[in-house]
């Protein structure tokens, strides 16, 4: 009996270490989603800078290339995908790929 006791208490033990750290990769992950947020909004003036001089650049000039002309009756576009290679993402890159295949 004491010994089955035991297990039970070095189990229970366990599962609360794991928890420990599950709550603290939480907390770690949540900080970094915090902080690239922040970079995405401080790098939204620059995003929109760079496509308005391109798109001033496109208007403006004489250069008949094919990625400058309008084309009508677009019936394809091509989407890139960014998934992740890094753990402890669940089911994070099933689900990016999912959304875009919905696209």
């Amino acid at each position: 009996m004491g010994a089955q006791l035991r297990v039970y208490t070095q189990k229970i033990k366990s599962a609360q270490t794991t928890k420990k750290i599950t709550k603290a990769m939480e907390l770690i992950a949540a900080s970094r989603i915090q902080k690239a947020q922040a970079r995405v909004a401080a790098s939204t003036p620059f995003a929109r800078a760079i496509t308005r001089a391109v798109s001033a650049v496109a208007t403006h000039s004489n250069v008949d290339h094919v990625l400058t002309r309008e084309h009508e009756n677009v019936t394809r576009a091509a989407v890139v995908i960014f998934a992740s290679d890094r753990g402890l993402a669940g089911a994070f890159n099933s689900q990016v790929i999912r959304e875009g295949l919905e696209l």
